[in-house]
């Protein structure tokens, strides 16, 4: 390495800047504006929190528990803690939200799997990187109708097939009298669920390409049956209708298993646990 090179590198670091211009003013301020920074620090980390996570007061709790802790346990260094876990917070974001998103062109580059319905390609507590790519490498039915707002069963009559682990598993379309088998080995996709109000990772087994756009139809690995099988009167499904292309957040690229895993354990299982859900 030539000599300096990891000096250098400091200049990468982004707590090196809140090191040299950040905490310095901070900790030469009276206490009561030292206080006043670890206050709005918590406030800050609390409310975005809050949002980012879809509202779940559990978080606001826990982020609450630390900060009485660094108040009451580590006081000579709590209001530079606090300056840190903001920071830490801050960057979190801009790299989310802003590099890995304009990287990869989905505002979801980064989702965690929540059920085991994509077993065994995807656990539960794997981080999926994803992609913004709208072009679906999948078989295709072309409907001459326009499908949007139609429920699968108003044009589509649902095939089965014997299978190893359900008695049936539905395995293909038949629409106006043709037959169009699901690719088992179709791209996986995230789409947002208006039925189960969270994001759903399953497989894209079927495009159906109408007058009003292209549509996928979508299946969970273990599952049984399709996303979209939702008849009249039912809303017993993940989706009422086909997905369209348009709506689909992100594509597959690649997963990192069980990543994620502390975090479903921390602000799922546990707020459902203490519910005694």
């Amino acid at each position: 390495m030539p000599p300096g090179f990891w000096e250098k590198l400091k200049w990468l670091d982004p707590f090196f800047y809140i090191d040299k211009y950040v905490l310095p003013p901070v900790k030469s301020s009276s206490e009561v504006v030292q206080w006043a920074v670890f206050l709005f620090n918590y406030i800050l980390i609390a409310v975005g929190a809050f949002f980012l996570v879809g509202g779940n007061f559990f978080v606001i709790a826990i982020i609450t528990v630390v900060y009485l802790y660094l108040f009451f346990v580590e006081r000579k260094n709590a209001v530079e803690w606090s300056i840190n876990l903001f920071s830490a917070f801050l960057f979190a974001f801009i790299l989310y939200y802003f590099v890995l998103a304009g990287i990869l062109s989905t505002s979801a580059p980064l989702v965690i799997v929540y059920s085991g319905s994509m077993e065994p390609t995807l656990y539960r507590g794997d981080v999926v990187v994803l992609s913004g790519s709208k072009t679906f490498d999948v078989g295709q039915a072309d409907v001459d109708f326009p499908i949007g707002n139609k429920r699968l069963s108003e044009y589509a009559e649902v095939g089965y097939e014997k299978n190893a682990k359900f008695s049936l598993r539905q395995a293909a379309l038949k629409i106006n009298g043709q037959e169009y088998r699901f690719d088992p080995n179709g791209p996986i996709v995230v789409y947002y669920s208006q039925l189960r109000g969270q994001d759903i990772i399953h497989r894209a087994v079927l495009k159906l390409h109408a007058p009003d756009g292209d549509y996928l139809i979508t299946f969970g690995d273990n599952n049984p049956g399709i996303d979209e099988d939702c008849p009249e009167q039912t809303t017993q499904c993940i989706s009422l209708y086909p997905i369209k292309t348009t709506d689909v957040r992100g594509q597959h690229v690649f997963h990192i298993p069980l990543l994620g895993y502390a975090k479903l354990l921390v602000f799922d299982d546990l707020p459902r646990l203490l519910a005694g859900k």
